[in-house]
């Protein structure tokens, strides 16, 4: 008992000394008046700082609030915009200013939620806005990403529309194709070892952006790897990326692995909390030190960088971020979208605009050339200056590499078309084969349906539409056949090229073209086998006998009979030429069809070799070329004339499609 009555006294003599102090905590509160608050004063003072450094940083488009942008601001800038605004932040209601953040020229943004989030999709739409509508004509290259179907990029439609940005991929394969153009973009014209530390970066005039709204749901470690990879290397190089939805959700073993949950290497990232976000992770570039005093440059750019003093960050540093929350930009009205979506269209169709007559003689001197020496069309112009493709000795097969959707068949159809209104059936025949459902030669051959049409291309023996792997190596048989027919022809005359035959006897150059060519030696089977046995030996033996090939693809990669033997087919076609996406035609250290808008293409005449970065290169011009179906009464009259001008007695060509049987 005299223990439990000891501590009962001592927790009287704490409640009374706790009450004690409330008391004269109490009294002294009634009589304190706070003095002045100077750091509010302070806070608005450094809003106020900060919001003229973004209105420096970010002037015009890039930083202007876009629902007050006033109907006639100018579009495009004179230099590449290197910072954009991304929302406002808010540390008090009175202290608000602009949350900007550099992109072009230093590194990438990452946002942890994707498109499926609004805020995100609002300002995805914003930031594209504001770099399309800054950067100077053709200097930005955009290629994107959307597994949600691409809805988010549905306002800049005109823009596919006209050429300047493709529609955006939505699966897999998509963002593998996506992600192989971008690697070919930051691949170094020399190696590494081979490189001066001074060595300015390739395309200084122009940037890629690759923007993925959504990364698709089946997307795997090798994709994840690519990303990282491609933003480790990318600002170097001109290449810079908006990931959304980066990390992705650990969801599968390839997700949850420590490098596909770490943040994007360079790159600032935006985290979105309920309601507002927070930034951070945004790399320091600590620039070269100068004699002279003026700012330095990042390593591998023209572009200069504020300075960082002696005891800053290190290269590698990160910051922690902004903190203080931060509201997303909105969506951007979208009628100012559609405007200036509108206006870049317009500028880039009035830029140069070519038809396919353009391409085509006189129609008073269709059908006048001799293919004795060689065949020659127009492929396109540069600038206003038409140039010219040649079948000859020295050019005797082509390679074209174009992505889907990159005007592969348009290229095909100006082509063939400019080969047949030059050459008449005497002097010119053709061997059409497309492995793919719906190509564009099926309008070379005779319509069907209750209204057929009759007309067919009179140059045309063999026309073949989504037809199978066996009529096409029957193809390939029978042109393998007539070189051997010519060979004994050469013998029997005592000539040895083409035009010494032409002197004696009547022939015409055959032109085969083989759309989705890889579809013939896919596999490890006897058709593959026997399939490039014998493009190699028309490749190799037709310059001789007037035997020509054109062979196309979306891409020439991972092709498994060419494992080994890549060299011994393309060797054979010095002519390469890269349509958008199509550059892995070209040398890999060639980089001229990175660039590449809808409607050009890269003609190259030396195997798709390169050169130095700025020289005049005589073999390789980038062309501009229509789209032939852009007029459509200009191309129905243009069939019927060829048509009616045929030998009446002529056979009209041999159709293949997967249901017919082989030609004989």
């Amino acid at each position: 008992m005299p223990g439990l009555n000891a501590r009962i006294d001592q927790a009287a003599s704490l409640h009374r000394h706790a009450s004690a102090v409330t008391q004269a905590a109490a009294s002294a509160l009634d009589t304190y008046l706070p003095p002045p608050r100077t750091d509010l004063a302070e806070q608005q003072a450094l809003a106020q700082r900060l919001r003229d450094a973004a209105a420096r940083l970010t002037p015009g488009w890039l930083g202007a609030a876009l629902d007050e942008v006033p109907a006639g601001t100018p579009l495009g800038e004179q230099r590449r915009p290197e910072f954009v605004r991304v929302g406002t932040a808010a540390p008090q209601e009175d202290a608000q200013f602009p949350a900007v953040l550099p992109l072009l020229g230093t590194g990438h943004l990452t946002f942890s939620a994707d498109s499926r989030d609004p805020r995100v999709a609002g300002v995805l739409r914003a930031i594209l806005l504001r770099l399309l509508a800054t950067a100077p004509s053709g200097t930005l290259v955009v290629r994107a990403v959307d597994a949600v179907g691409g809805a988010l990029f549905a306002p800049f439609g005109a823009l596919a529309d006209a050429g300047l940005m493709p529609p955006p991929v939505t699966d897999r394969a998509g963002l593998q194709a996506v992600l192989a153009e971008a690697e070919h973009w930051v691949r170094p014209s020399r190696p590494e070892a081979q490189r001066r530390p001074t060595a300015r970066p390739r395309r200084r005039d122009c940037t890629m952006l690759l923007l993925v709204a959504a990364l698709p749901s089946d997307v795997q470690g090798a994709e994840l790897n690519r990303i990282t990879a491609l933003a480790q290397a990318g600002p170097a190089t001109g290449l810079h990326l908006i990931v959304a939805g980066w990390p992705p959700p650990p969801l599968t073993p390839d997700t949850s692995l420590p490098s596909a949950q770490a943040p994007l290497p360079m790159s600032t990232q935006i985290a979105l909390r309920n309601p507002y976000a927070l930034l951070g992770g945004a790399p320091f570039a600590q620039p070269a030190a100068r004699a002279d005093g003026l700012p330095g440059r990042a390593a591998g750019s023209d572009v200069p960088v504020a300075r960082v003093a002696a005891d800053g960050p290190s290269p590698t540093a990160t910051w922690p971020g902004l903190s203080v929350p931060v509201r997303l930009d909105p969506d951007p009205p979208a009628e100012l979208v559609a405007r200036v979506c509108r206006e870049l269209a317009e500028r880039y169709a009035l830029s140069g605009q070519v038809h396919l007559m353009d391409l085509l003689p006189d129609p008073d001197h269709w059908w006048a050339e001799s293919s004795a020496a060689g065949l020659s069309t127009t492929a396109g112009l540069a600038g206003e200056t038409p140039i010219s493709l040649v079948f000859a000795d020295l050019t005797p097969h082509w390679l074209v590499g174009g992505r889907s959707g990159g005007g592969k068949s348009a290229f095909l159809v100006n082509v063939l078309y400019g080969l047949c209104t030059r050459y008449d059936p005497d002097e010119l025949a053709l061997y059409l084969l497309d492995f793919k459902p719906g190509g564009a030669f099926g309008r070379f051959a005779p319509g069907s349906g209750p209204e057929p049409d009759p007309a067919w291309l009179p140059h045309a023996r063999v026309v073949g539409m989504d037809c199978d792997r066996e009529q096409g190596l029957a193809v390939l048989r029978e042109l393998d056949e007539e070189l051997g027919r010519r060979e004994e022809l050469w013998q029997e005359l005592g000539v040895k090229r083409f035009a010494q035959a032409r002197e004696q006897r009547s022939l015409p150059r055959l032109v085969c073209v083989v759309d989705e060519f890889p579809v013939l030696l896919a596999g490890s089977d006897p058709v593959a086998a026997e399939a490039l046995g014998l493009l190699e030996s028309i490749g190799r033996r037709g310059r001789t006998y007037g035997v020509h090939l054109i062979l196309c693809s979306h891409t020439v990669r991972g092709i498994e009979a060419l494992h080994v033997r890549r060299d011994s087919l393309f060797g054979q076609v010095p002519v390469r030429i890269a349509l958008p996406g199509g550059g892995d035609v070209l040398e890999a250290t060639n980089d001229a069809a990175a660039t590449l808008p809808l409607g050009c293409a890269v003609v190259n005449t030396a195997g798709g070799l390169g050169g130095p970065r700025g020289a005049i290169r005589g073999h390789e011009k980038t062309v501009r070329f229509p789209d032939p179906d852009a007029d459509a009464q200009v191309l129905a009259a243009l069939r019927q004339r060829l048509w009616q001008a045929r030998d009446p007695s002529s056979d009209s060509p041999v159709v293949l499609t997967a249901l017919t049987q082989e030609p004989a």
